[in-house]
């Protein structure tokens, strides 16, 4: 499953699909964070690749459960089963995947002692980390670097055509969505941000991807504390890094934002010279407004009745207002009224979402003075067609013809190819795996192309 799984999900109890799919983002990755000691005065800035288990894993009755085992991996080589409930590591328990991720930080080639339950029984097992794969493409290179944020490393993935151009090339830095996936993943993990990437470099340009706070080998405080500006703050020095590159032409630097990395791609635009920007599945209205529409859209999806979701997008309404507007401590407003629980659950802190609700989004685009392609999957069904139209407007507004806007009919949020909201939505909740929407790169490369002949 792609980590880009729920990107912009509204995460509430009352919405089977969000939780099902806060907890594929968690545990699909089966990756373990590396917190690398920092590097000393004067040593070139190098992460250390984190180690991983090869298990994929879920929640179950209190228990961490083994879905399926890698063949080859450290899991299967220490005789692990799906089924296997994993009940400790080095003798700490594992209650939850938050609980078992925590302590399973390590780096490739240590080992760690495992309790299992198989069958009623219980028994330890030694497990030495394999180093996590990187991405194998004939027709690109990719480069695991790093970018220094506030005294700690975050990794960054650049993908440069094998055949290096004589002259330096056009460059995208990727934005994306919200949550604590990773964008670091071989590419038999069929991951839309990776082979959007892998085919902008077979076409000539430089990309680069940012592994977030704490994620796979970035150090950093844990993803799931980090606020809005925090790593919106990573993204600009990252971008910054980009336009430094030696292979890339500065003036040729563009950024794509996918879901909220639509909100901070135009306000990385107005802090550093960037020659356009593109962006799919995006959010152009208030914050606050977004979400009420989006649990409703979802909640008919489901099969909810219109009298259970009038009555749930209003608890949401009263719950999110305390939590994000007022800005009502969360232990507060869960002593008033429990089941607020069911309508904040976010794939973020709460100051993360805090802070976008206070931003006015449409305010942002009517200070751009580059050119802007705005996509919209008619799938997706966490966000508007028309905040995407909406955004074109705002940009031609203040630029008569600066802002283009496609439609790709059959690409849904995750950048992957569904027939309609329905069909995408049914996936989801299925866990079905669905392929990339070839049609983005084409419809990008197509746009950049048409720049360069400008």
């Amino acid at each position: 499953m792609p980590p880009t799984d729920g990107h912009m999900l509204r995460f509430n109890n009352v919405n089977r699909l969000g939780r099902f799919l806060f907890a594929l983002v968690v545990l699909t990755a089966v990756v373990v964070c590396a917190q690398a000691s920092a590097d000393p005065p004067g040593a070139v800035a190098q992460l250390p690749r984190r180690g991983v288990l090869g298990a994929s894993l879920k929640e179950d009755a209190g228990a961490v459960v083994v879905l399926a085992i890698i063949p080859g991996s450290p899991a299967a080589g220490a005789g692990l089963q799906a089924g296997d409930k994993l009940l400790a590591i080095d003798g700490a328990p594992t209650p939850t995947i938050a609980v078992f991720l925590s302590k399973l930080k390590r780096l490739a080639g240590q080992s760690v002692d495992l309790t299992v339950e198989r069958q009623g029984a219980t028994s330890h097992t030694s497990v030495v980390l394999a180093e996590a794969p990187k991405e194998q493409d004939p027709s690109i290179i990719t480069n695991y670097d790093a970018v220094s944020v506030d005294g700690t490393l975050r990794r960054t993935l650049i993908t440069v055509p094998r055949t290096p151009s004589a002259a330096r090339s056009p460059a995208v830095f990727f934005v994306g969505g919200i949550g604590c996936y990773s964008v670091d993943l071989p590419l038999t993990a069929k991951d839309s941000y990776a082979l959007l990437a892998h085919d902008l470099s077979a076409h000539g340009f430089v990309t680069m991807r940012l592994e977030k706070s704490g994620v796979g080998d970035s150090q950093g405080p844990p993803c799931p504390t980090v606020d809005f500006d925090a790593e919106s703050h990573s993204y600009a020095l990252a971008l910054a890094q980009l336009r430094a590159n030696p292979l890339v032409d500065p003036k040729r630097v563009y950024i794509f934002g996918h879901s909220i990395g639509t909100v901070i791609a135009p306000r990385l635009a107005a802090q550093q010279p960037v020659a356009g920007i593109i962006v799919a599945e995006a959010v152009a209205k208030n914050w606050f407004e977004y979400e009420l529409i989006n649990v409703q859209r979802q909640l008919q999806l489901g099969g909810e009745t219109p009298a259970a979701i009038d009555k749930a997008v209003a608890g949401k309404e009263l719950c999110m207002h305390r939590l994000l507007i007022e800005k009502q401590p969360r232990a507060t407003i869960l002593a008033d009224d429990p089941t607020c629980a069911d309508h904040m659950m976010y794939p973020a802190s709460d100051s993360y979402l805090q802070e976008v609700a206070a931003l006015n989004l449409a305010d942002a685009w009517t200070k751009l003075t580059v050119p802007v392609l705005v996509i919209y999957g008619r799938a997706d069904f966490e966000t508007d067609e028309a905040d995407h139209a909406r955004i074109a407007a705002i940009v031609n507004a203040s630029r008569p013809g600066a802002a283009t806007y496609q439609v790709i009919d059959d690409m849904d949020h995750l950048l992957t190819t569904a027939s309609s909201q329905q069909a995408s939505y049914d996936a989801a909740t299925t866990g079905k795996r669905l392929p990339y929407n070839e049609a983005l790169s084409s419809t990008v490369l197509k746009w950049l192309d048409q720049l360069a002949k400008r």
